[in-house]
């Protein structure tokens, strides 16, 4: 194989993996009769008891607080609180895909002269490139051989829900973030799914929308 032609698929394939953005995905669900804050003392405890005394659980709630703290609501701090936050997340365990790469690619390149030359790399498998003559078009392509690759992708969810500060109140606020993707690292997503929420928080009641966030890496 030419080693222009090489370099000619080599410029166009990175060309496409530079286009190609990098988000993070959610939908955003929300279901709430939450008035207007107005300075509410509130305090950020877990759904789940077995995370009591957690310093991740309290490092989560500290960016929950930070983020209700932008609204208006502001930190009991040991004190009485007008609020309960709830606060739950996770992910499980994942399910694996599978799928194939095969089949042809072309590719093309301005300039040169006319010839048809077929060819076998080791890699790409059998190809060939020749010349449009009426249009100065180099043209070709490649008959790949067939790979096959395997990945995990994880469901990820974070709830939150307020409740008044008295016995048998009821939530006020219940707001969950779903999404699915490649990474099970909560101390990465958990912090994009509170940013999530808060997009525009609290948002219709009884609606789902999707919300994107543009990451300077894949997750």
């Amino acid at each position: 194989m030419s080693k222009v032609i090489k370099g000619i698929f080599a410029l166009c394939l990175l060309g496409m993996l530079s286009a190609c953005s990098q988000t993070f995905t959610s939908n955003v669900t929300s279901f709430h009769s939450l008035p207007r804050p107005s300075g509410e003392k509130i305090v950020i405890v877990p759904m789940d008891d077995s995370l009591q005394g957690s310093l991740e659980f309290a490092t989560y709630a500290n960016m929950l607080g930070n983020q209700l703290g932008k609204l208006g609501y502001k930190p009991a701090n040991g004190g009485t609180a007008d609020l309960v936050v709830e606060l739950d997340y996770g992910v499980d365990n994942g399910k694996v895909f599978v799928r194939s790469f095969g089949g042809y690619s072309p590719y093309g390149y301005w300039g040169g002269w006319p010839y048809y030359d077929p060819f076998f790399d080791p890699y790409y498998g059998y190809g060939y490139y020749g010349y449009w003559p009426r249009r100065s078009w180099y043209y070709g392509g490649f008959y790949h051989r067939p790979e096959v690759q395997s990945y995990v992708k994880y469901n990820r969810i974070l709830k939150v829900n307020i409740r008044p500060n008295f016995e048998g109140a009821k939530n006020i606020y219940e707001g969950r973030v779903e999404g699915i993707g490649r990474s099970n690292d909560l101390t990465e997503l958990v912090p994009l799914m509170i940013q999530a929420l808060f997009q525009n928080f609290p948002g219709a009641s009884g609606t789902t929308q999707k919300v994107v966030i543009d990451l300077d890496k894949d997750k």
